[in-house]
């Protein structure tokens, strides 16, 4: 699929493996999120399929007749020629594994790698502080910013 198009998670399954493989993420990401998972997933075993690996090696230089012949099929949804049923799979067993593998690759949450603190500050640095602060975040982009740019100061005077 050169193109990214809405596709259903049933047309998803009705796709042969080669052309299954070559599916992006904008192909199905308006799915809700357990259609989503499956997509994913189906994508994926075709991706590992030989067949797939095979073609996508290979350059598959009958990849316009292919892509005409399933867009013709999903088309027609009463036609049965690409309808080879996929083994069953058990997609809740599937969808916990991959929370929990992308758990453990999840960004940290911000509470996670920042600690809270109380200072004083002078009252005109806070003024301007306050001034130039005008999206949620800025405050602490800042502090973190001058406290590096100490520390840097401070490591290189102590090198030299």
């Amino acid at each position: 699929m050169s193109e990214s198009t809405k596709l259903t998670l049933s047309e998803i399954k009705n796709m042969e493996s080669p052309d299954r493989s070559m599916l992006t993420e904008k192909d199905y990401k308006h799915l809700n999120s357990v259609e989503r998972t499956q997509a994913k997933l189906l994508i994926q075993q075709a991706q590992k399929a030989p067949n797939a690996r095979n073609d996508l090696m290979n350059g598959n230089k009958n990849d316009t007749e292919n892509t005409n012949v399933n867009e013709s099929v999903n088309k027609d949804n009463n036609s049965n020629v690409n309808n080879k049923s996929t083994p069953s799979t058990d997609f809740g067993s599937l969808a916990k594994k991959l929370k929990k593998s992308s758990a453990a690759k999840r960004k940290p949450k911000f509470d996670e790698t920042h600690s809270r603190d109380s200072v004083w500050i002078r009252n005109d640095l806070k003024k301007v502080l306050k001034d130039v602060c005008t999206e949620k975040g800025d405050k602490t982009r800042i502090i973190n910013e001058a406290l590096e740019d100490y520390f840097r100061k401070l490591a290189s005077e102590l090198d030299q």
